[in-house]
């Protein structure tokens, strides 16, 4: 009887880190379902971001030695140690034929365990500057898979540029019709889908209320898919909409996010990997902003990346930043008709990159 297949994911923290490894093993499942899947790393049992009815897990412990503090960094070093031995034992009843990691130090005591275990190891990199847990363990991969081709350069060994997997991707979602009725809005009006992504939505938000009223007042006529991140924040952006007279579809979270994608002509968001990977799939112009507080400021090197070598996006840092500075970047772009060039710049990005699937590279790999 063959043998099938068994595949280890290391991942943990944020949505961006999450849903795309939650999409790869979606992925790889469809090509090969009698493959044997299992999540393993930090925080996975009471995040939210991961579907714990889908996928087996192993809930590990970990902890980041980066602190100034030596009580910290011994606490986290014991942590580390403690989710490596408990990978180990893991992957000794498990055999896995190779590790698929994700990044962020939820992941590092799984691979490390991994390199002891003599378990093949693939990077997953999906920012422009790869995290420290990426830049440290790319040397024991086989291979490091990248969305942005400058990740190459701080990374050793091999890499190969590939398209970040998503669990919906363009063309498998709804007409912008359907989108657009889903949210409830106007058929023909502009929209903007306006969200701060899995981390950073309350400045997001603060910013583009005070732009909306600005733009309200120069006559321009839109409305708003606007994902807000707590349910009390919907119930009063929901509010503040009715009063400005701007039709509106607020949510805390949506799961639909390819029908937001759809609906919008313009977003305005963060700058996280996730976000412009979708941003890219669905060809659709954005202002971003970057997140101020990401490790070794990696958003912004995100958003100039897309910015200036795509094309497809306008950047604001948050330091300073006021509703008038936003509302008069979009009034700019709507004046100069820059959209069509943002979007039309995006596509051409999208097809000449030509890049495989994860998941046939992790094929590949087996």
């Amino acid at each position: 009887m063959e043998k099938s297949i068994n595949v280890m994911i290391a991942a943990g923290g944020t949505g961006g880190h999450l849903f795309p490894a939650q999409a790869l093993a979606l992925d790889l499942l469809q090509k090969n379902p009698q493959m044997q899947i299992a999540f393993v790393g930090a925080g996975l049992k009471k995040n939210h971001y991961f579907k714990k009815d889908l996928f087996p897990f192993l809930e590990i412990k970990s902890g980041t030695p980066f602190r100034k503090n030596p009580w910290h960094i011994c606490k986290a070093l014991f942590s580390i140690a403690q989710g490596a031995l408990r990978s180990l034992i893991f992957f000794s009843k498990r055999r896995p034929d190779l590790i698929v990691g994700f990044g962020s130090y939820h992941t590092f005591p799984a691979l490390f365990a991994a390199k002891l275990r003599k378990v093949p190891i693939v990077i997953f990199e999906s920012n422009v500057l790869p995290g420290k847990v990426n830049r440290f363990c790319a040397k024991w991969a086989k291979v490091s898979a990248i969305q942005f081709s400058h990740a190459a350069h701080y990374l050793k060994g091999k890499s190969t540029c590939v398209q970040m997997p998503l669990l919906k991707k363009k063309g498998e979602g709804p007409t912008k019709k359907e989108a657009r009725e889903y949210f409830g809005l106007n058929q023909s009006r502009l929209t903007f889908l306006v969200f701060g992504g899995s981390q950073g939505a309350q400045g997001i938000n603060r910013f583009f209320c005070g732009a909306a009223d600005h733009l309200v007042k120069q006559g321009i006529d839109f409305q708003v898919v606007h994902i807000v991140g707590e349910d009390k924040r919907a119930e009063k952006l929901r509010d503040f909409y009715e009063k400005l007279g701007v039709a509106a579809s607020v949510k805390a979270f949506e799961e639909k996010m390819e029908y937001g994608w759809v609906a919008a002509d313009l977003s305005i968001s963060r700058a996280g990997s996730a976000t412009l990977a979708e941003m890219i799939e669905f060809g659709v112009p954005s202002i971003l902003i970057p997140y101020p507080y990401g490790t070794e400021n990696h958003q912004v090197k995100n958003a100039l990346f897309v910015s200036e070598e795509i094309g497809g996006a306008a950047v604001l840092e948050e330091k300073g930043l006021r509703g008038t500075i936003l509302a008069a970047a979009i009034g700019d772009l709507l004046e100069n008709n820059k959209l069509k060039e943002m979007t039309q710049a995006l596509h051409t990005f999208k097809e000449k990159e030509g890049k495989q699937d994860l998941s046939n590279l992790v094929l590949e790999m087996l």
